[in-house]
């Protein structure tokens, strides 16, 4: 199964991934379930094992899915994928200098 395209909510990933820094190990992977994330193991059923993204565990959270070797990596990946997430935008123009 493909990770789900969704539309990215930057500031919302942005939190998740603070967030998520100030856990570690077993606790940070119990973290991102409890924000709404998903860890997919690998497939065991031998029709899957041809797709690639079938072999690997799948971190899923607010629209960005990474991959990894295991639970953990998989989360690295997530947690490096956000890190690089534009800041978003400001809700009102730029001020500008008065004439």
């Amino acid at each position: 199964m493909a990770c789900r395209p969704m539309p990215l909510d930057f500031p919302a990933i942005r939190a998740a991934a603070l967030d998520l820094k100030q856990y570690h190990g077993f606790e940070r992977l119990l973290r991102f379930l409890d924000l709404g994330g998903m860890i997919t193991p690998p497939s065991d059923d031998p029709q899957d094992w041809w797709e690639p993204e079938t072999l690997t565990h799948r971190a899923d959270l607010l629209g960005i899915c990474e991959i990894g070797s295991d639970d953990y990596a998989a989360l690295s990946a997530w947690l490096a994928a956000a890190a690089k997430t534009p800041v978003a935008q400001h809700s009102s123009p730029c001020p500008t200098p008065a004439a």
